[in-house]
């Protein structure tokens, strides 16, 4: 079984259709207003209108408010949200017509089982292990991501690239990797680097 892949932090109908076209499993559209990689939902329709392919479409949310969320799954037809925040349990399931990823932000050499306690409190598709601050920090504990793979539907991210990805899917064993500044250039989307880092995930069995 090949690894699944999810591009995040998409802006573009550009790198949206380059990763489709490669191959993605997921795109990430990011409504975090925060964060650099936010994007509008009338351009994210605009996205979604105009692509072709079969990779679900995932609407990044953090401590967002519930309404609005499910507006937007109705809006953008989005298959998953990923929560990135601190919401809690009964948070997702006031949720309708998506799945959900939980993300845990966690320091390189994490607890294993307090992480396993608060994977278990949650009702969701896919867990995202990120490291503790977004974007910085090293990679986390290949070890430890490994005994929660071995137990839960595992979303791999923080820190991936071209480079290392191959290594930690063999390491880990995740159900899906996670991508979003390890294939941009100068913080933009860069389609070769999106197609070799999907190619790179899926040359391994997990």
């Amino acid at each position: 079984m090949k690894v699944k892949v999810k591009i995040c932090g998409i802006k573009t109908i550009e790198a949206a259709q380059a990763a489709s076209d490669a191959g993605a499993d997921f795109l990430g559209l990011n409504f975090v207003p925060s964060s650099k990689r936010y994007i509008r939902p009338e351009k994210a329709k605009e996205i979604i209108d105009n692509l072709s392919g079969a990779a679900a479409k995932v609407g990044v949310f953090m401590d967002a408010d519930i309404s609005e969320i499910n507006k937007l799954i109705d809006y953008l037809k989005l298959q998953y949200v990923q929560l990135h925040g601190n919401e809690s349990a009964r948070y997702s399931k006031l949720i309708y017509n998506a799945k959900i990823i939980k993300t845990l932000s966690l320091p390189f050499d994490f607890d294993v089982e307090e992480a396993t306690n608060k994977i278990r409190r949650y009702k969701a598709d896919y867990f995202l292990l990120d490291r503790e601050i977004q974007g910085k920090g090293e990679l986390l504990n290949p070890d430890k991501v490994r005994k929660l793979t071995s137990t839960f539907p595992i979303i791999l991210a923080g820190g991936l690239t071209v480079g290392n990805v191959g290594g930690f899917v063999r390491l880990t064993k995740p159900k899906a990797v996670d991508a979003a500044g390890g294939v941009e250039t100068n913080g933009v989307k860069d389609k070769e680097k999106i197609i070799k880092f999907i190619k790179e995930a899926k040359s391994y069995d997990i």
